[in-house]
């Protein structure tokens, strides 16, 4: 937090500003920077959608559309980019 303050001090030296709530955010990502999309190894029935990381709103909606292949049993080419086997 004092880094940040700093750099708007700097930045704004005319603006008075204190800081009066701070909090964190836990971000997190997989070793290869994509989700993991798909069923867990050994069960169909549990379908997942796991580690969007800063891509959130891409990796979502590519999530929906192979979890919903899957469950409509059509084939879907992603699932081998995405899925939990991939090494």
């Amino acid at each position: 937090m004092a880094i940040l303050e700093k750099k708007i001090h700097k930045l704004f030296p005319e603006i008075p500003f204190v800081t009066d709530f701070a909090w964190c955010g836990t971000f997190s990502t997989t070793k290869d920077g994509l989700p993991y999309i798909g069923n867990w190894p050994g069960d169909k029935n549990m379908l997942y959608a796991l580690g969007y990381g800063g891509n959130g709103i891409t990796f979502s909606m590519i999530a929906a559309q192979i979890i919903r292949n899957k469950i409509k049993g059509i084939s879907d080419n992603r699932e081998k980019i995405f899925g939990f086997e991939r090494r």
